[in-house]
């Protein structure tokens, strides 16, 4: 007997983003990892952004765009 693939669900789980690239926030509500790009010296960076779609990514870059000021240097992460 020959198994039957659902090619619409096959196409669906490809579309999704690995599992550590979606985090939940303290609501339960889902976020996922957006990458921001900027010219620095002649080179593209790119930073991380957690945030709940792409409009909202956008927001969130837009406010960046605005009022971003560097707070200090990271000396270290505890995880969750």
């Amino acid at each position: 007997m020959t198994e039957t693939i659902d090619l619409n669900r096959e196409r669906a789980k490809r579309e999704q983003p690995d599992a550590d690239c979606v985090r939940k926030d303290h609501y339960g509500r889902p976020m996922f990892l957006y990458s921001l790009e900027y010219r620095f010296q002649d080179k593209t960076w790119c930073v991380n952004l957690w945030a709940y779609s792409f409009d909202d990514a956008e927001g969130r870059a837009a406010a960046m765009r605005e009022s971003l000021t560097l707070s200090g240097q990271i000396h270290s992460i505890i995880p969750a």
